[in-house]
């Protein structure tokens, strides 16, 4: 066994990490947070799923108030992201800022977002899934398949 070798071992499957991302995020949905949490304490190397990894984590802590937790994993993935993906993660962050008391940073981090100049302001955003799991995993398969 070489040493390139030897590395690879200790990674994850990209897969599972899909899986526990996919589950952390339908958790959230469901305003589970602490369930959220514990499929993302269980991954030991995202590697490239890291900004999701980061954004779910921050929505957890954000959805269990605990902001000031929340801002670090939030900014991590603001930065990972490249703009304009980088949305969701800054109003979470902008909004965990808010809620700590932090009201110069909130208004620096909103400011930052590129909202069409259509919206009204005070709009409720709607903010899309980042995986989206077929209701029938046996159809979903065999599609392909056939």
């Amino acid at each position: 066994m070489t040493t390139e070798d030897a590395g690879t071992e200790t990674r994850m499957n990209p897969q599972l990490i899909v899986r526990r991302l996919a589950a952390a995020e339908g958790y959230l949905e469901l305003g589970l947070p602490n369930y959220a949490l514990a499929q993302l304490n269980n991954l030991t190397d995202p590697g490239p799923f890291a900004p999701i990894a980061e954004l779910f984590r921050g929505e957890a802590l954000q959805a269990q108030e605990k902001f000031a937790d929340a801002i670090e994993p939030l900014n991590r993935a603001a930065q990972m992201f490249p703009a304009p993906f980088n949305q969701r993660a800054l109003l979470a962050l902008s909004n965990c800022y808010r809620r700590d008391g932090q009201i110069q940073l909130a208004d620096q981090t909103a400011a930052e977002l590129q909202m069409p100049d259509d919206v009204p302001v005070g709009t409720k955003l709607i903010i899309a899934p980042i995986f989206h799991i077929a209701k029938s995993a046996g159809g979903r398969i065999s599609e392909g398949h056939n």
